[in-house]
């Protein structure tokens, strides 16, 4: 048996002169409508127990902060793993090098007022830039960097409390260029004391890692930037199979592979143009064929150089083919060659990579350098 509810609407949103010669039955009708639904339509049957507004509210805030948390956790984890491809495969990028002292930071500024109390447990109570990861082996944890540092200092100049971040990221850049010779010399605050760290940056691939809170499976790269979804990082099974995916999109990165597409993409907008000027609209169709231009051909040197990054870091790449079996079971559309796709079949990619697997280990038994073979 259902419940009766009750619905109000207002007669003067309907009248005749709106509707037509017929608009004198529109409300009848309209009313018969709603009487059905009200006094017909079901409605849930028992009486739900109801929690406290605050018990609403308290869990609200717990599970904000512990998904900040996971966040976090991952975070660090994927930068950790990160940092290895970065120093060892130095060579694989030498247009895109950067000293590196190995540490995440948050500027609290960047946290909604409401917010900062809400997460002082993870972040701290001071303001400022705050240290929320400090990467393992790195020169920051040779150092002795700890989370919940605050940088109040950086080769004496001072970081300011509120909107940090422009500050920060400036008195960086001197010492971040390729060529310089010089030190890190930090002062931060840490339990209410002040502590003067001396940091020696260390050579690597420019490339930051970002974790996007995205559920899709699914990584990136723009030329500057390597980026990866929570959604791929729970994929990844292993740290072996994470590091496959960062060392793809660094590959991407240091090849060159954006620019190129943009160029492909420039390049057939020249003729969408020419087109234009004779009173033809292609709606975008040389610029969009440039765009896709060799884009298989990218993705399989990505997985060709990315497997290069692994083998520098120390990586087994015998175990990275087994990732696109993963890949292909779980998304069986890939599997089979399609003309207009961008990347190569899954099965296509495994037997690539099993083939640059085999030709790193000739080259490791061989002692011959890590590097992947040019045309």
């Amino acid at each position: 048996m259902c419940d009766s509810a009750w619905f109000s609407v207002s007669r003067k949103t309907i009248s005749p002169a709106s509707s037509g010669a017929g608009g004198r039955y529109v409300w009848p009708l309209l009313m018969a409508v709603l009487f059905l639904f009200g006094g017909v339509g079901c409605a849930p049957t028992t009486k739900i127990a109801r929690p406290a507004g605050s018990d609403v509210l308290e869990e609200q805030q717990w599970q904000r902060i512990e998904a900040e948390k996971v966040y976090l956790e991952r975070n660090a984890h994927l930068q950790d793993l990160a940092w290895r491809i970065r120093t060892a495969g130095v060579p694989l990028c030498p247009d895109d090098h950067i000293r590196s002292v190995g540490w995440v930071w948050k500027d609290t500024a960047t946290l909604d007022k409401k917010d900062r109390t809400l997460f002082s447990g993870v972040y701290g109570l001071k303001d400022g830039i705050v240290i929320s990861h400090v990467i393992f082996g790195s020169p920051a944890a040779y150092a002795g960097l700890r989370e919940l540092d605050v940088i109040r200092s950086v080769n004496g100049v001072t970081i300011p409390a509120a909107n940090a971040s422009e500050v920060f990221v400036k008195s960086l850049e001197a010492v971040s260029m390729p060529m310089s010779q010089q030190h890190l010399v930090l002062e931060v605050e840490r339990d209410d004391q002040r502590v003067t760290l001396d940091i020696v940056p260390v050579t690597t691939c420019s490339f930051p890692v970002v974790l996007i809170k995205d559920d899709d499976l699914n990584a990136a790269a723009d030329g500057r930037a390597t980026y990866i979804t929570a959604g791929m990082y729970r994929f990844a099974e292993s740290d072996e199979e994470l590091m496959t995916v960062i060392a793809h999109e660094f590959a991407h990165n240091s090849e060159g592979h954006i620019e190129k597409r943009t160029g492909n993409y420039l390049l057939g907008s020249i003729f969408d143009i020419i087109a234009a000027g004779y009173g033809v609209n292609t709606q975008g169709t040389f610029g969009n064929v440039g765009g896709s231009l060799y884009s298989q051909d990218f993705e399989r040197e990505a997985d060709y150089v990315g497997m290069y990054y692994l083998a520098n870091a120390g990586v087994d790449t015998g175990v990275v083919n087994a990732f696109w079996r993963r890949m292909a079971i779980e998304h069986p559309e890939g599997i089979r060659e399609h003309y207009n796709s961008s990347h190569p079949s899954t099965a296509e990619r495994w037997a690539n990579l099993k083939a640059t697997h085999e030709e790193i280990e000739q080259k490791l038994v061989s002692e011959g350098a890590l590097l992947p073979e040019r045309k």
